[in-house]
């Protein structure tokens, strides 16, 4: 029984016997590898096998001219070819035999396959040097290699293919897969399907459904029987039904058997209790020997989503319960497959009778023939639907929407979270037209159930909602339709069509009830009352009269030219009225332009922002109305260094590091650029870009040598080329977009980035010996390079007295040593050092002899991108001391420290301008009048310890009443000394009497202060002065020089 359902859904084209192909070695996983060996061997279509990430990600396209609608002359194509599915073309001689090229063991690559696109089907003829392989009537095209005997490489093929009469563009057959999560593929957790009667948790459900919104929702009458509760037991693991409006849906439609609806996917599981009853004849163009069963499983939860039969007492249900799937098998059990499978899907189910056919599968890069493909579909009546895309997280602000989606005609449906905004997955754009829940449970391969998730489960939802507005208007138009699911749809987050979510959440139960508004732009009347309309999509309006303006607001990315494609939908017959398109920014009128055309094109020149468009019929006695479709595209102005499209052509840069800016504006954009350096270097070349739609392709060449390609990385990641030597001469930088071989225009825009450290020149050569030293200046940075590792730099610097010496060196890279060695005039070492893991070093500092000393620099490896950094410190000691030379104490410091009453704190400082302590002041004091007695005394501190420094100078100077401690039995030692304690302790140990005065000895002494008597002594004396102005400051803290001062006016003098 299986077997005979299965014959009866698989139609079998008629196909040539497929060419054997034995793939190179080293194939990649068994995905990549299953997925080029249809690329080479499916009804004999070639495919190199190179890199596989290379080809699966690339659709090189050789030559794109322009598009024409397919079907156009079809008749006399088809003639060529007048079986139902054509033959491809005899395999030539060298083919014949039944061996295959390489097929006698050969490793080399196999051409690949072609995608090669008449103009005028009645120009079709024979090539020279080509297979044809496949050959579609329906779209002129043919699929092509080049002849195992042609003589010629591919790139001299494409090339004479391209200047043939009749050939409108040859593309690469690229690769294309399904939108799946990997999270959520074949080993999916499922659970088998509950058997028996069960009645339903729908009603529950209902009660919670979306209403309608709006006065015009609530208007409107619902012509209906009476409501059936579907009876399907897992109906309440499906809560996106509710989400959507689906339960209140079913009360006006709950199936759809006029139309058929075709899954263009992996096939559909034949035997599932739940869809074998709901679907029609199919196709497998994987293997057309085949039924299109599924191996993968993601076609069927898609089915399962549209319609899982309703009502049924098992399982789940689908939006519709009853309907027509056509399964399509264009992708293969990895969910991979090519342009040319996903165009021949859609138009066998085009021939075949399909009017809704939805596409769980994308691609970053457009095409012209997918592009024709989509609007063949358009042109015969078909509704195309496809998911955004789920890149939204891993690729961030680069995503975008994935194409067939992101083509004006077809419905682009992203995801949305179970509250119903959206999902940051989902990939998001002008292009989005609406979003539909992420998460849903449906049917899964072998007859089981599973939650499934991504815009791939998305678009079957507005595919179901889209057969059941078919159910209620069996006219419409596939633009009525999409216009009708716009309308409808419930806006969320921002105000009216965003980025995000596209018009909003599909509601079916508005869909099916509403009635569809000629002008749902209306009122837009004036440009204050301007419509938001996206920036590539089709929208449908009306001109009610020669009195109706419509003013619509498009905001452009990017300076360039926003494309207008206007068609008027008059009565057969009827003469099309003059319209005057008019443009306008900033309020200033730019450009108007007048059709007389049914259909015309308007093309406008924009810069970044806002844009006004006033559409408005130039006789304004105009009495009937006129409905009209305005279709949006837009194409990147040329960066500013074009044209550089040529190698001759080269855009100049400067030999040095920085960035530039600029775009893929037109088909096969190449953008070179030239470098000339004038010395040795390092290079870095950095390719990145700002969305998933351009594949950053990075090549770099000296003159005259080869030109090197870095294009390792995938869809909007960055390229980089290793760290390149150049020597001086001249350098070529090529960028595309390596998408494709001849990508079409891209919006968005490339950052190229060059970083250039030149080799430098070592300013002190020669300095390689000892006698070559170069003479250093303390205070001055000297800078060098090591040219080889064994490279030796010498310097030398002359000391004319005693000085503190110290040398630091910086700059020196990552991974290299640097030593330096210090060597007096007998070449004996005096210092050594080498540098830490930061490329630093700082030697010691040393008190040297005056005398010439030499330094040598070595290195573990040679460095010339940058420089090191040499720094001599040089400070003249005076008495010992390297901070007292030119300070108005010096000599004072001078001549007590040669004396030994004074002394440093260490490191060769004396530090003259540091508060004095007790402790300082009593040495000193102690060590200019050296006090006879010994320290033998009783009295001691508890501060001052036996072997404190200063605990013999204390107890001598507290014993000579000179000095004395605290109530508290402590001296502190460490306190600072006042200028008054500073003149009272040196008073004392001067032996001078303290005298009473009636009168202030300063100004700023009291004759009351307890010190006031011994300054009034030595005041008198004429040795102790105050500062400016007659004042001593005696309660402020006496310097190390003040004091050092002082003691010398009275001891040395």
């Amino acid at each position: 029984m299986k077997n005979e359902l299965k014959a009866n859904l698989y139609i079998s084209a008629e196909r040539s016997k497929p060419v054997q192909h034995h793939t190179a070695a080293g194939a990649d996983t068994p995905r990549r590898g299953r997925l080029a060996q249809r690329l080479v061997t499916r009804r004999g279509a070639g495919r190199s096998a190179q890199s596989p990430r290379a080809w699966l990600r690339r659709a090189g396209i050789a030559l794109l001219i322009g598009s024409v609608a397919l079907g156009a002359g079809g008749a006399a194509f088809a003639a060529k070819a007048p079986s139902p599915s054509p033959a491809p073309a005899a395999a030539p001689a060298a083919y014949a035999g039944g061996g295959a090229p390489g097929a006698e063991g050969a490793a080399s690559e196999q051409p690949r396959s072609w995608l090669l696109k008449w103009g005028d089907p009645a120009l079709a003829h024979e090539l020279r040097g080509t297979q044809v392989i496949h050959r579609q009537s329906e779209a002129a095209v043919d699929v092509v290699r080049p002849a195992a005997d042609a003589g010629e490489d591919v790139d001299a093929w494409l090339r004479r293919l391209r200047s043939e009469p009749g050939v409108q563009y040859v593309q690469e057959n690229g690769a294309a897969r399904i939108l799946a999560l990997p999270s959520v593929g074949k080993s999916a957790q499922t659970s088998a399907a509950p058997s028996g009667e069960v009645k339903s948790s729908a009603a529950a459900a209902a009660n919670s459904e979306v209403g309608n919104e709006g006065a015009a929702d609530a208007a409107l009458k619902v012509n209906s029987a009476t409501v059936t509760k579907p009876n399907d037991p897992e109906l309440s693991k499906q809560q996106y039904l509710t989400q959507i409006g689906a339960h209140r849906a079913w009360e006006t439609v709950r199936e759809q058997k006029d139309i058929i609806i075709a899954l263009v996917d992996t096939g559909i599981d034949l035997d599932h209790p739940d869809l074998k009853d709901n679907l029609v004849p199919g196709v497998n163009l994987v293997d057309p020997k085949k039924s299109p069963d599924d191996d993968n499983g993601h076609g069927t939860s898609v089915a399962g989503v549209i319609a899982a039969k309703g009502n049924n007492g098992i399982g789940v249900s689908g939006i519709l319960w009853n309907a027509k799937l056509m399964p399509v098998k264009a992708l293969d059990e990895w969910g991979d497959g090519t342009e040319q499978d996903l165009g021949e899907g859609i138009m066998y189910a085009v021939k075949n009778g399909a009017k809704v056919i939805v596409l769980s599968v994308g691609l970053h890069r457009s095409s012209p023939y997918m592009q024709d493909i989509v609007n063949y579909a358009e042109n015969q009546g078909v509704l195309l639907i496809a998911a955004s895309g789920n890149d939204g997280v891993t690729m961030g602000s680069k995503a975008a929407v994935k194409y067939p989606a992101a083509y004006p005609t077809v419905l682009a449906v992203g995801g949305a979270k179970s509250g119903g905004s959206p999902d940051e997955r989902s990939n998001g754009g002008p292009e989005l037209d609406l979003i539909a829940p992420w998460h849903v449970y449906t049917t899964a391969v072998g007859g089981t159930y599973k939650k499934e998730e991504g815009t791939s489960m998305a678009a079957p939802q507005a595919a179901a909602a889209a057969a059941m507005i078919l159910a209620r208007h069996p006219d419409f138009k596939p633009y009525q339709v999409r216009d009708l699911l716009r309308q409808t749809a419930k806006d969320i987050g921002t105000a009216g069509v965003d980025d995000s979510s596209g018009y909003g959440l599909l509601q079916i139960d508005r869909a099916v009830t509403a009635a569809l508004k000629k002008d749902a732009f209306e009122p837009n009347n004036s440009a204050g009352e301007a419509k938001a309309f996206p920036l590539i999509n089709q929208e449908s309006a009306e001109l009610e009269n020669g009195t109706d303006q419509d003013w619509y607001e498009i905001n452009v990315p990017y300076d360039g030219k926003l494309t207008l494609r206007y068609n008027a939908k008059l009565p057969s017959g009827a003469a099309a009225p003059v319209v005057r398109f008019s443009h306008y920014t900033g309020g200033k009128l730019q450009s108007s332009e007048e059709t007389k055309l049914s259909s015309d094109t308007i093309e406008l020149d924009v810069k970044k922002g806002k844009q006004l468009v006033q559409v408005m019929p130039v006789n304004t006695q105009m009495k009937s109305a006129v409905p009209y479709v305005l279709t949006s595209s837009f194409t990147m102005a040329p960066d500013a260094y074009e044209p550089n499209d040529l190698i001759g052509k080269a855009a100049k840069l400067e030999p040095k590091s920085g960035t530039v800016t600029g775009t893929f504006h037109k088909t096969a954009d190449r953008d070179w650029f030239v470098v000339t350096f004038k010395q040795d270097g390092k290079l870095r070349v950095t390719l990145d870009a700002n969305t998933a739609r351009i594949d950053p392709g990075l090549s770099v060449q000296r003159e005259d040598q080869a030109l090197s390609l870095y294009d390792e990385n995938g869809e909007g990641v960055s390229e980089q080329s290793p760290l390149l030597s150049v020597t001086p001469g001249t350098y070529y930088i090529r960028v595309h977009n390596a998408i494709a071989l001849e990508s079409s225009p891209t919006i968005g825009t490339y950052e190229l980035k060059l970083d250039f450290t030149p080799d430098l020149t070592d300013p002190n050569e020669p300095n390689d010996k000892s006698y070559e030293a170069l003479m250093m200046n303390a205070g001055t940075e000297y800078k060098g390079v090591m040219h080889t590792a064994a490279d030796t730099d010498w310097f030398q610097f002359r000391l004319t007295s005693e000085s503190i010496v110290s040398l630091n060196v910086a700059g020196v890279p990552a991974n290299t040593t640097l030593k330096l060695e210090g060597y007096d005039k007998r070449m004996v070492r005096v210092f050594s050092k080498q540098t830490d893991a930061a490329g630093k070093l700082q030697t010691t500092e040393q008190a040297l002899s005056p005398g010439v000393y030499y330094v040598k620099l070595t290195a573990n490896k040679a460095f010339n991108s940058q420089y090191y950094r040499l720094n001599l410190k040089a400070e003249t000691l005076v008495a010992g001391f390297r901070d007292i030379k030119g300070h108005w104490a010096q000599k004072e410091i001078e001549s007590l420290s040669k004396q030994g009453i004074v002394s440093g704190i260490g490191s060769y400082r004396f530090m003259p301008e540091r508060q004095i302590t007790r402790a300082e002041a009593v040495t000193m004091i102690v060590n200019a009048y050296k006090p006879i007695g010994g320290s033998a005394i009783a009295k001691s501190f508890r501060d001052v310890s036996a072997d404190h420094w200063a605990n013999d100078a204390i107890r001598k100077a507290v014993k000579q009443g000179w000095a004395q401690g605290f109530p508290d039995g402590s001296f502190r030692p460490d306190e600072p000394v006042t200028r008054a304690e500073m003149a009272v302790l040196i008073g004392y140990a001067e032996g001078i009497a303290p005298r009473k005065a009636s009168t202030r000895p300063f100004d700023d002494v009291s004759p009351y202060d307890w010190y006031s008597p011994m300054l009034s002594a030595m005041k008198a004396e004429g040795k102790l002065k105050g500062v400016k102005n007659n004042r001593f400051l005696p309660e402020e803290q006496a310097s190390r020089a003040e004091f050092t001062s002082l003691l010398y006016r009275y001891y040395a003098e």
